[in-house]
């Protein structure tokens, strides 16, 4: 097991969409806006299986958001990485 480990709050800025995988697994995808005070700070979050089914109704925009799971780099390793996303476990 890795260190890697994230905890945010923020606020939902838009409807999450959920997609299905050719292989029939569900996949949750939504942005939180999480930044302190006077930043501008937005991460995309990512949780599939059956607790991204169980998590959509309960996410609404402008709803605050507790998030915890891991950091991934989106394209390529950490030092040519494009971006990150989080990788939900749990949603608040």
């Amino acid at each position: 097991m890795t260190g890697n480990r994230i905890e945010l709050e923020g606020r939902l800025l838009a409807q999450p969409e959920v997609r299905v995988t050719p292989a029939g697994t569900p996949v949750l995808r939504f942005t939180v806006e999480c930044g302190a005070p006077g930043e501008e700070l937005r991460l995309v979050i990512v949780m599939t299986g059956e607790p991204a089914i169980a998590a959509k109704p309960l996410l609404e925009p402008g709803r605050q958001v507790k998030v915890i799971g891991r950091l991934r780099a989106l394209k390529g390793n950490l030092k040519t990485a494009v971006g990150f996303e989080v990788v939900a476990e749990l949603i608040e």
